[in-house]
């Protein structure tokens, strides 16, 4: 099969996902929604700024799209979307396990879901978060020799780039994978073909995801919250309102993280 005849499923895949699980499983993605803005809040309690950092930081969504860590300081908080990730790969396993077994169009519970999942897929998720922590961590540090400014020169800034990229997809990718050896197929057989599909797969929902985010942030939430002048105040009523966003993007990052997957099973 071509490339271009896997990716339009996925296209149809997004539509299709949406349509036939949004509201079923709206309960579900809200309540992890809301572990998600926790955890972010208990990262952020727990992570070093360096001094002289001056990134903009509104609410607890820009931690999902944007890393903090500067200099030798590096901060925890930028595991958030990889804690994201972490509870989508859990909603993953169980919708298709629920899927296999499932015809109806009814509101699918969260205990339903709970029941879906095993001692050995949160054993496995939680080793694969601390995997993707390590890594990230260590590509921060590999990505400081190419960012200082003494020698910040065109190659050094494509290396610095490139770290940053793999800072973003790795945890994406492993997750994925992780999800794949749990529900779909054992003895799965990663080629370069399958990983760059994935990638591709990825990368379209992820940059879709993160532009959504700026034009809600922006021209939504920015009008909601007009009249508020005071700068905590504005922090904590976005973080709010980005519970809703991140209910939105679970389906969509389930289906780029599976469906081209189970494409190669066909």
């Amino acid at each position: 099969m071509k490339i271009s005849d896997y990716l339009k499923k996925q296209f149809l895949d997004f539509i299709e996902v949406y349509r036939n699980y949004f509201w079923r499983t709206l309960g579900i993605t809200f309540a992890c929604s809301i572990l998600c803005i926790v955890s972010a809040a208990i990262l952020l309690r727990f992570s070093d700024f360096e001094q002289s950092n001056a990134s903009k930081q509104v609410s607890l969504l820009s931690y999902f799209f944007h890393f903090y860590s500067k200099g030798d300081t590096y901060s925890i908080v930028d595991l958030t979307k990889s804690v994201f990730i972490f509870f989508v790969a859990f909603f993953s396993l169980s919708l298709i396990r629920t899927e296999n077994i499932e015809a109806e169009h009814k509101e699918i519970s969260f205990s339903e879901f709970v029941k879906k999942i095993t001692i050995k897929d949160f054993a496995s998720l939680i080793c694969i978060l601390l995997i993707v922590a390590f890594i990230d961590f260590i590509l921060f540090k590999i990505s400081g020799f190419f960012s200082s400014d003494s020698s910040f020169n065109s190659l050094n800034r494509y290396i610095h780039g490139l770290l940053y990229e793999l800072r973003v997809y790795v945890p994406l990718i492993l997750f994925s994978l992780s999800i794949y050896a749990l529900s779909l197929k054992e003895g799965f057989k990663l080629t370069l073909k399958r990983l760059f599909i994935l990638f591709i797969s990825l990368w379209i929902f992820n940059v879709l995801a993160y532009e959504l985010t700026l034009w809600i942030r922006s021209y939504v939430f920015g009008l909601i919250l007009m009249p508020v002048s005071n700068i905590e105040r504005f922090y904590f009523l976005e973080s709010f309102l980005g519970i809703p966003l991140i209910v939105i993007y679970f389906l969509g990052y389930y289906s780029a993280m599976t469906n081209v997957l189970k494409q190669f099973d066909e």
